[in-house]
């Protein structure tokens, strides 16, 4: 905890966030991937809203983007958007104005070349995104769905972008 303390007085060490996230940001969108700019001091968020303009709002395009990241990358994503809401009392969605997957970038864990295949990884998938479908809730708690609800793709989109990479990079995943 000690050393923690110390970091946290570091500015070599409490610089280094800021600047991954700014360095992802600007890979990203040098790749054509739409991001949230001016870039955050603690990620980089992908306007899923943009980048999956086909998929409904109501099939939760930025929680299908966070999972076709983490099928073509690993890359953890988390949403922010209408799926963090609860739905109205009448049952119907409330959707959000805005649907963002956000690439957290911890401190002093990740190395510029991890930053560098992420944006690559998200430049693949945005040249493949209308593979990517949409999501429905196969389990939905009237609280903190988003945290411990479950969700299906609709149709096999996951496993056509999985054909789609295997085609592109071979049978690396």
């Amino acid at each position: 905890m000690a050393v923690g303390l110390q970091e946290t007085l570091d500015i070599d060490v409490i610089s280094q966030t800021p600047i991954f996230v700014e360095a992802l940001c600007a890979e990203m969108e040098a790749k054509g991937v739409p991001v949230v700019t001016p870039p955050g001091g603690l990620g980089c968020h992908i306007d899923a809203k943009q980048f999956c303009a086909h998929i409904p709002q109501t099939q939760y395009p930025f929680g299908a983007l966070a999972a076709a990241l983490f099928i073509a990358g690993g890359v953890r994503g988390m949403e922010r958007g209408t799926l963090s809401e609860q739905r109205n009392a009448d049952g119907s969605e409330r959707l959000a104005e805005m649907e963002l997957v956000r690439l957290a970038v911890p401190k002093r864990v990740f190395t510029l070349s991890q930053v560098k295949y992420t944006a690559d990884r998200a430049a693949w998938l945005h040249k493949n995104r209308a593979l990517i479908g949409g999501l429905v809730f196969v389990e939905e708690p009237a609280v903190m769905r988003f945290f411990v609800g479950r969700l299906k793709a609709v149709g096999d989109w996951p496993e056509l972008l999985v054909k789609q990479f295997r085609k592109d990079f071979g049978d690396s995943l």
